[in-house]
């Protein structure tokens, strides 16, 4: 064996037919990526996010906290998140909240109601540039933001 890490791969799919492959990152976050690719396939809307910027989410069925790791606070385009709220804020959701975030552009800053700063485990990675390699998906993304919820489909690849 030469040591080379094989990853797996997630497909993220449109309803209206954009899609981007995404690769796990299975050494850097073993236990969220297992966790992630335990709930597959599934298809939700996805939906614009509205205290960090350009990402869209989708909401998880029966959300459970994954490990915390590979946090960040600063997305970059391209990533994929798993975001996980127990949901004991003064303000929110009552109850636990799970989602899987893409940040589809720049600028992400993670924030939870009353702008407060959210961290979130960074588990896979859109390769290429959302300016030039998947325009495309990116444009899609956007949508959600001025046309509402967009349906969104995350199988393995």
């Amino acid at each position: 064996m030469d040591g080379t890490l094989t990853r797996r791969h997630i497909r993220l799919s449109f309803a209206s037919g954009e899609s981007a492959v995404a690769e796990l990152l299975d050494d850097e976050a073993p236990g969220t990526c297992e966790y992630i690719w335990s709930m597959l396939p599934l298809e939700r809307d996805a939906v614009h996010g509205m205290y960090s910027g350009a990402e869209v989410f989708v909401v998880t069925d029966d959300p459970q906290p994954a490990p915390l790791e590979n946090l960040i606070h600063l997305a970059l385009p391209g990533e994929l998140l798993y975001f996980y709220d127990p949901g004991a804020g003064g303000v929110g959701r009552r109850g636990p909240t799970g989602e899987i975030c893409l940040a589809y552009g720049r600028g992400v800053m993670l924030r939870g109601h009353e702008g407060v700063s959210a961290y979130a485990s960074l588990f896979a990675r859109i390769a290429g540039d959302w300016k030039y390699d998947w325009t495309d998906f990116a444009q899609a993304c956007r949508r959600a933001r001025w046309q509402g919820p967009q349906k969104l489909r995350i199988e393995g690849a």
